[in-house]
């Protein structure tokens, strides 16, 4: 899995997904075996997220490296893979929570997040990334992507132990 930063674009559709992806350099982006200048686009998937009370359907490119043979999905990093929560959500409800503040404003924004959703989201953060954090020396309001990319391989939230890598190269204007 590859993820290029995309924190600073507004709204969440195929196009902006698109806009960033179409930005990627692939002949600059480095594959997971290390190696740079071999990935090809290699068809797509499609996933749900969750936003703004949409469940929104995206067109997720898949690309192949020609070196090693292995495939990535190329995501953002307002993403969480394997999640249909948005990075920006799950952050936003845990802050909620960490403050002892009900979620509540986060659900009525996105009425598909409901309080069986936001327990998954507190349970798999406190089993798998609050000690992460702590170890940092970050909080839930600092920017988490990258540190979590760099250091732990895996997006913030992201459950699963794929291997995930952050791709500087997006020009995410």
């Amino acid at each position: 899995m590859i993820t290029a930063l995309s924190e600073e674009f507004n709204g969440f559709s195929q196009e902006s997904y698109d806009s960033v992806i179409n930005n990627l350099q692939l002949h600059t982006v480095e594959c997971t075996c290390g190696k740079k200048g071999c990935l090809i686009r290699y068809g797509h998937y499609h996933r749900h997220v969750k936003y703004l009370s949409e469940l929104l359907k995206l067109r997720i490119q898949r690309v192949l490296c020609t070196e090693c043979g292995k495939t990535h999905a190329l995501m953002l990093s307002s993403l969480v893979p394997y999640s249909q929560v948005t990075k920006e959500d799950q952050q936003e409800v845990l802050d909620c929570v960490e403050k002892g503040v009900s979620p509540k404003d986060v659900m009525l924004r996105n009425y598909l997040i409901d309080e069986n959703t936001v327990k998954y989201i507190i349970h798999q953060f406190r089993k798998h990334w609050k000690q992460r954090i702590l170890s940092l020396g970050l909080t839930l309001s600092d920017s988490l992507t990258a540190p979590c990319l760099h250091t732990f391989g895996r997006q913030f939230m992201q459950v699963h132990k794929t291997r995930n890598i952050l791709c500087t190269s997006a020009n995410t204007a």
